[in-house]
């Protein structure tokens, strides 16, 4: 069994930005890819997170923000992959502020923030 909890921390930072709706969304070991290369991480989503829509078209996307583990604040895009997933972009920016390293495990949250915006948590 995965033990899908959220850090203290990260919690007491969604409550600060008034964030709701907070749902656990991917658990996933980072390949070398994603660490080394990859500025976008793809992803399957539904589509919808947190009472967010996200059933994005092709060459839609959608700005979202990112807290990770050490409570920086990224801007991020989320946009429709040319397989029909999703792509979050400047992924590179979170791997090397956050000092992830390949097969670290991640476990990504989402919630609704003020003003309807989709945010994503990030620990390992």
């Amino acid at each position: 069994m995965v033990d899908f909890a959220l850090l203290e921390d990260l919690k007491m930072r969604i409550v600060e930005l008034v964030g709701s709706n907070v749902k656990p969304t991917l658990v996933r070991d980072l390949t070398f890819c994603e660490h080394d290369f990859g500025n976008r991480l793809v992803l399957v989503l539904p589509e919808s997170l947190s009472s967010v829509p996200i059933n994005l078209k092709k060459r839609q996307s959608l700005t979202v923000r990112m807290i990770g583990p050490s409570l920086n604040v990224f801007d991020m895009t989320l946009s429709r992959s040319a397989d029909g997933g999703h792509v979050l972009k400047y992924w590179s920016t979170v791997m090397q502020t956050e000092d992830f390293e390949e097969g670290d495990t991640m476990y990504l949250w989402s919630f609704k923030g003020p003003d309807d915006i989709l945010w994503f948590v990030l620990h390992a």
